[in-house]
């Protein structure tokens, strides 16, 4: 089958690149997922093409007042090529959809005589994704979407104000509309389908991939001296960094709590370890220190607030990654896990301050070879189970099929 996906995907690389020459940093996660995508359909014999859309903060979020034409050849053999456009506030979507409309149509008429093929793309992005409604359906070209997180929260969650407000309410309002209308859907959770309104429709549930090749190259590293707990990600509300930090100042012990990544709550993060020496900030580092970062750790903490609507319609491609590195995961009761992961990671079901605090401290008192031995059975289930080419066979086999 020939695939063409249209995303975010460009080499890690460039990822770096663009985030160092950025004030607003953009997340790698779906960098990391799209590309175990497009590898695993790759290795499943597919014929995959990408068409790229670099996630970048717009000028003067970033230097880049414009993103120029580009082609990247992946390590995995895939071509990727950079959509141009200009990245000014408004002027970014327009330039972006008028690019994206070029390149699909040229795809489409290259291979309107191959009967097996496929559009598929990373979210209902407006600028990209009602080109692609339009002119598969012209074409007669089957369109997947697959949705890691539901289109209706991707913008309302920034509570922005004023013509950045205005302008964030309207991409969600499109988004709204703009995702029923794929012919199939890979879904992140099972709760997706009917909160989207596309139980109706093919829909494949793939929470996610596990790729212990991430790892590879790494130096053997020993844990950290004195029992450490690591977060890396966004720093913000939306994934109670400032809960996890209080219970952290709450503990009594010869402890460590390390952070890394950037956010809105970077300030209260460096003010509070200004009043405990155990809270080390890191910031934005390269993925490569972060990842020895979380096999040196003890413990790797995730706080998402099940209080929020958004995150029981999600589950976090981060959590495999961090079950990947052999270290423990603490996390919250988020309602789109499956319950094969239940035995594989530690849970916080109380998330008052002082609920985490002392589930922090129960966890961080077991023994060390406890802590070692939880966090190699989640490896193992990982790499075992959620592995990104056994996972991209499932989507093959429902992608082709669907298509045929």
């Amino acid at each position: 089958m020939k695939i063409l996906f249209l995303g975010s995907l460009i080499s890690g690389e460039a990822m770096e690149e663009l985030n160092r020459n950025s004030r607003e940093k953009a997340s790698v996660a779906p960098v990391n997922y799209e590309t175990m995508l497009v590898g695993g359909l790759r290795e499943n014999g597919h014929e995959v093409e990408a068409v790229s859309v670099p996630a970048v903060a717009a000028y003067p979020g970033s230097i880049y007042k414009t993103m120029p034409k580009k082609e990247e050849r992946l390590d995995f053999g895939v071509s990727v090529k950079w959509l141009p456009f200009i990245n000014l506030p408004i002027l970014k979507q327009w330039s972006i959809k008028r690019s994206a409309t070029r390149a699909l149509k040229k795809w489409l008429k290259e291979n309107k005589d191959c009967a097996d093929k496929a559009v598929m793309m990373y979210s209902v992005y407006p600028p990209y994704s009602a080109p692609a409604v339009r002119l598969c359906q012209k074409y007669g070209c089957h369109l997947n979407t697959v949705i890691t997180d539901l289109p209706e929260y991707m913008y309302s969650w920034k509570r922005s104000r004023g013509l950045k407000g205005w302008y964030a309410g309207r991409l969600s309002r499109q988004m709204l509309d703009l995702q029923t209308r794929s012919d199939s859907y890979v879904l992140f959770t099972e709760k997706m389908a009917a909160r989207m309104g596309v139980e109706d429709k093919p829909y494949l549930v793939s929470e996610g991939f596990s790729d212990v090749h991430v790892y590879d190259g790494l130096p053997t590293v020993e844990k950290y001296d004195k029992k450490t707990v690591v977060y890396a990600g966004n720093l913000s509300r939306l994934y109670g960094i400032r809960p996890l930090v209080d219970a952290f100042m709450q503990t009594e012990g010869d402890y460590e709590l390390h952070l890394y990544g950037a956010g809105p709550d970077v300030t209260y993060i460096q003010e509070s370890a200004a009043k405990d020496a155990r809270i080390k900030f890191f910031g934005r580092v390269e993925r490569r220190e972060v990842l020895i970062a979380l096999r040196r750790a003890h413990l790797i903490a995730i706080n998402k607030p099940t209080a929020d609507d958004y995150s029981n319609y999600s589950f976090s491609s981060k959590i495999l990654e961090c079950m990947t590195s052999g270290t423990p995961v603490l996390m919250t009761h988020v309602g789109g896990m499956p319950t094969d992961y239940y035995d594989y990671v530690y849970f916080w079901d109380d998330e008052s301050v002082e609920g985490l605090s002392c589930r922090l401290s129960e966890v961080l008192a077991l023994p060390v070879w406890d802590l070692a031995d939880r966090g190699r059975a989640a490896a193992d289930f990982a790499v075992r189970e959620k592995d990104y080419v056994s996972q991209c066979k499932k989507i093959s086999d429902f992608l082709e099929n669907t298509v045929r």
